[in-house]
């Protein structure tokens, strides 16, 4: 947990389950000195010479002022002195609860390098190693973010489906999106270096081959090849914790353990109708974004911007994706305004960056939503923290709408996925071993996928749980 000193004048008595609904834009404030790496050191400073600080904040009325800026559209602002346990108590029940009905919801945490996405969303650095040795087995840990305490209810709560006349699969899937490709943090280290030998560890359509490929033509737009791991007990969720302890992370000079990719866990709910032969299908996205981040600040003034460094590169990339996102619904709030797009079809699929298309159900509204933007009090951050609660401001502004997804008919479901690994199969064929192909990463990744649904399909429909 983080300590408690902070500038603001309340605290989180006035949340709970009725006032979290929608949620937009919410803020998070990151105690005083907190972590006291990079900017974080003024903190400190701050706090010993007795100076007033530049960020101030009022939970009860939901406004935060940075540097004489007033920002008055969170839904909720977050005190340091609010536990993980009374964040998750606050905001998640009903969005599990959302989700075991067949709603779409995602979760992002958003802000600069440092502002605590991941302590957030995951929890402190070194935690989901020690989850996935089995350190704290089956119980929630105080320091557990949103994440794994969301993992561990919905694992009991679709265990107790299954107990009762549902038959019910939950699977976990943990990807890593970064400049080097999609990586799947579920494989083993073998299975991993078998992929990018196989693929002679070349760049295939701009991205190294590591298996998991974005298509852009279904809509919502699908991520391919990503491991679906069946969750059926507590005990399960070690070997995702262990995933994302493999998660790219570095030190720059704003943060001793900064995230250096955006990563996404997903939960996929497939819930089976033995008298329709139907599922229906939800899934549960938690975002994790790397931190927006100055270049100077995070790798100082010798900025080479070549493969000598590439962690500067890596920061470029990630600059260059948030800049994407922030756009994407910058341009569907003008394109919403326009008389003359009345009827139309806002689209995803002219930004380059894999991070727009799979966040388009959450400006779309489909999925229920919420945005944590994180931010720093420190005073050499409150540029930083300016922008992200600018972001926020604009990503507020959406509109949501979520409703419970289709059940779809599972006839239907075989005859798709057999027809697109036979689709996929033939054209891996016809590449003949040419792994420059652009398109083998995705036809690889469509295979695996349908083998993967077919095998899941299979055991719901024989009552295997």
């Amino acid at each position: 947990m983080w300590p408690s000193k902070h500038s603001g004048v309340d605290t989180c008595s006035t949340f709970n389950n009725n006032t979290a609904g929608i949620c937009l834009g919410v803020v998070r404030v990151k105690p005083l000195g907190a972590g006291a790496g990079g900017g974080e050191a003024s903190s400190v400073q701050a706090i010993d010479e007795g100076v007033t600080q530049t960020v101030a904040f009022d939970a009860e009325r939901a406004r935060v002022t940075v540097d004489g800026r007033e920002f008055t559209y969170p839904s909720h602002v977050i005190a340091p002195d609010m536990s993980q346990e009374q964040l998750y108590d606050a905001f998640m029940p009903p969005r599990v609860t959302q989700f075991l009905e067949g709603v779409d919801v995602n979760i992002m945490a958003y802000g600069q390098t440092g502002s605590g996405k991941t302590h957030t969303m995951f929890g402190p650095p070194g935690i989901m190693a020690e989850a996935g040795a089995g350190k704290f087995g089956d119980d929630v840990n105080p320091n557990y973010g949103l994440f794994p305490r969301g993992l561990l209810d919905v694992v009991n709560a679709v265990a107790e489906l299954n107990r009762g006349d549902k038959r019910a699969v939950l699977t976990a899937s943990v990807v890593e999106l970064g400049m080097a490709g999609n990586v799947d943090l579920l494989l083993s280290a073998a299975e991993m270096k078998a992929r990018s030998k196989n693929n002679h560890g070349t760049w295939v359509n701009g991205a190294v081959s590591l298996g998991v490929a974005l298509d852009k033509a279904p809509d919502p737009p699908r991520l391919y090849g990503m491991t679906e791991l069946t969750l059926e007990s507590p005990s399960d969720t070690m070997a995702v914790f262990a995933g994302l302890a493999t998660r790219n992370t570095a030190a720059t000079l704003m943060n001793d353990s900064s995230s250096r990719s955006h990563c996404m866990a997903f939960l996929t709910l497939r819930v089976y109708d033995p008298g329709a032969d139907t599922v229906r299908t939800s899934r549960f996205q938690f975002v994790d974004l790397a931190g927006c981040e100055r270049m100077e600040d995070a790798h100082g003034q010798h900025i080479t911007m070549d493969w000598s460094d590439p962690s500067q590169l890596t920061g470029l990339m990630t600059n260059f994706s948030l800049l994407m996102l922030s756009a994407c619904v910058r341009e569907l709030l003008e394109f919403r305004k326009k008389k003359s797009n009345a009827g139309k079809k806002f689209s995803t699929r002219l930004y380059m960056v894999d991070l727009v298309p799979l966040l388009q159900k959450s400006m779309t509204g489909e999925a229920s939503t919420a945005c944590f933007v994180n931010i720093s009090q420190a005073p050499k951050n409150l540029i930083h923290s300016k922008f992200a609660l600018d972001f926020g401001e604009t990503f507020s502004k959406l509109t949501l709408n979520p409703k419970p997804t289709r059940p779809q008919a599972c006839v239907k479901i075989v005859k798709a996925a057999e027809a697109l690994k036979a689709e996929a199969t033939k054209a891996l064929n016809r590449a003949n071993g040419k792994k420059s192909d652009r398109f083998v990463t995705m036809r690889q990744a469509q295979v695996r996928d349908c083998d993967q649904i077919l095998a899941i399909l299979n055991t719901l429909r024989e009552g295997r749980t």
